[in-house]
C-alpha cells in the first residue's frame, strides 16, 4: 500500500541490541560507582608515597601513606609515577573519578579507530564485544582502575599509522604503549616486515631507546632495573585473572600430582616454550606464504597486525584478564573472514568462565575447572585457529585473481576462506 511505512527488520534487531546493551551498561556502571579500582589505588598511594621520598614497591610504605593496608604491590617502572603524581592533587575519590572519565574517553577513541580500521559496518559486533566480549574485559579495566585501556588506545592509534605507512610514529605509540608495562615491545616485530628501506636501522634504533629509557627510569642502575624484574618475575597468579599458557601448564602439572600422583613428563616453562615455538613459527609461515604468493594484497599489513595482536594475547606468560581489551578487534577481523563465523565468535566472546560453560555443561568434567578459569585463553586460541585456516585459504589465490578483484571491487574486503570469491 503506497505511503504504508514497513520497519527494517535488520533495523529492530539493532535497536534491540543497543538497547539490551545500555541496559548492561548502566547495570555495571552502578557497581562499578561503589566498589573496585585496587590497581588504581595502587598507582595513587605509590605515587604518594614516591613524592615523599620512600620507596613506592613497598607495601610497607604503601600502607603507610595510606593509613590503611595496602595489600597490591605496585609493579611498574618507577617513571610511570611522574605521570601520575597529578592524580595526587586530588582526593582519592576526585583522581578516580578523573581516571575513570579518561579511561571512557579513550575507550570511545577506541571504537572509533576499530571502526576506522575495520570498516563502518563493524560498528554493531564491535560495541557488543566491547561491551561483552573475552569474559567483560573492558569493564574488568574500569572495575580494577588498570591502564589496559590506554595501552591499547596507544598500540591500536600505532597500528593505524603502521596501516598508513607511516613507520616512525609506528614506533613511537609502540614505545608509548609499552612506557607502563614494557611486553608492548614486542610489536615493534612488525617494523621488520614493513617495505621500509631503512626498517632494520629503525627497529635497531627503537629497541636501544626503548633500552635506554627503562633504564633511565631507575636512574640508571642496573641493580635497580634488575631487582625490580625478579619483583616482577615472581608474581604468579593463575587463571581466570592471569589466564595465559605458562599458568595453565603449572595448573594443569599441579592438578595431575593432586588427582594422580603423577608428574608431567615435561616441566611448564619448557612445556610453554616449545608451545611458543610452533605457534610462532606455524603463524609466521601461513603469513608470509599467502604474502609471497599475493604480492598485491592491500590487506597483508592489516593481516600482519591481527596476527600480531593474536600471538600477543595468546603466548605472553603472563596476561591479565583486563588485558584482552587490545584482542577485542580480532574477534570482529576472524569472524568476518570464516563464513557464518561472526555470530559464533561473538557468543563464545560474550561467555564469562563463570556462568553456565563450566558449572553446568561441563558438569562433572575433570578439566570443568581448567576450562572455566582459562576460558579467555582457549578463545584466543580458537581465533588462532580461525586466522590460520583464514591465511591459509588466502595464500592459495592466485595473483592474478586478486588483482581482477581489487580492479572490479577496489572498496572491498578480501574473500572469505570458505567463499567462492576466489
Amino acid at each position: 500500500m503506497k505511503g504504508l511505512h514497513v520497519p527494517s527488520v535488520g533495523g529492530t534487531w539493532r535497536s534491540v541490541v543497543l538497547v539490551l546493551l545500555a541496559g548492561i551498561v548502566l547495570w555495571r556502571w552502578w557497581f562499578l560507582r561503589t566498589s573496585g579500582h585496587w590497581d588504581f589505588m595502587t598507582y595513587y598511594w605509590a605515587a604518594k608515597a614516591q613524592g615523599m621520598g620512600l620507596d613506592p614497591y613497598s607495601l610497607d610504605a604503601l600502607s603507610t601513606v595510606a593509613g590503611k593496608r595496602i595489600v597490591l604491590p605496585y609493579l611498574y617502572p618507577p617513571a610511570v609515577l611522574y605521570f601520575l603524581r597529578p592524580f595526587t592533587w586530588l582526593s582519592l575519590d576526585g583522581a578516580i573519578t578523573v581516571f575513570i572519565t579518561l579511561k571512557v574517553v579513550a575507550l570511545l577513541g577506541l571504537l572509533w579507530l576499530w571502526r576506522d580500521f575495520l570498516g563502518p559496518r563493524e560498528t554493531l559486533p564491535l560495541v557488543v564485544v566491547v561491551v561483552l566480549g573475552f569474559s567483560d574485559t573492558v569493564f574488568n579495566d574500569l572495575f580494577a582502575g588498570n591502564v589496559s585501556t590506554f595501552e591499547a588506545l596507544a598500540l591500536w592509534t600505532g597500528f593505524g599509522c603502521l596501516k598508513r605507512g607511516r613507520l616512525l610514529a609506528f614506533v613511537a605509540l609502540v614505545l608509548l604503549a609499552s612506557f607502563a608495562k614494557l611486553v608492548p615491545l614486542g610489536f615493534l616485530v612488525l617494523v621488520l616486515l614493513s617495505a621500509h628501506r631503512r626498517r632494520v636501522l629503525i627497529f635497531g634504533g627503537a629497541l636501544g631507546l626503548a633500552l635506554l629509557s627503562v633504564l633511565a627510569s631507575f636512574g640508571g642502575s642496573w641493580t635497580r632495573m634488575i631487582g625490580y624484574f625478579k619483583l616482577v618475575a615472581a608474581v604468579d597468579e593463575r587463571g581466570p585473572t592471569n589466564s595465559a599458557f605458562l599458568s595453565l601448564f603449572k595448573d594443569i602439572e599441579a592438578w595431575s600430582q593432586a588427582k594422580h600422583h603423577v608428574p608431567l613428563l615435561i616441566s611448564p616453562w619448557p612445556a610453554y616454550l616449545a608451545l611458543c615455538v610452533i605457534i610462532v613459527g606455524v603463524t609466521a609461515f601461513v603469513v608470509v606464504r599467502a604474502a609471497r604468493r599475493r604480492p598485491a594484497d592491500r590487506d597483508a599489513v592489516v593481516d600482519s597486525i591481527i596476527a600480531a595482536v593474536i600471538l600477543y594475547a595468546l603466548l605472553l606468560p603472563r596476561f591479565k584478564d583486563y588485558s584482552y581489551v587490545v584482542a577485542l578487534p580480532a574477534i570482529v577481523f576472524v569472524g568476518r573472514r570464516i563464513r557464518n563465523a561472526l555470530p559464533l565468535l561473538i557468543l563464545l566472546a560474550s561467555l564469562t568462565p563463570r556462568n553456565t560453560l563450566a558449572r553446568y555443561a561441563l558438569n562433572d568434567f575433570p578439566l570443568a575447572d581448567l576450562v572455566g578459569r582459562y576460558f579467555n585463553l582457549f578463545l584466543v586460541a580458537v581465533l588462532w585457529l580461525g586466522f590460520i585456516f583464514y591465511a591459509w585459504y588466502r595464500g592459495n589465490a592466485s595473483p592474478a585473481a586478486l588483482a581482477e578483484d581489487l580492479e572490479l571491487h577496489p572498496t572491498a574486503g578480501p574473500p572469505r576462506a570458505g567463499s567462492s570469491g576466489t
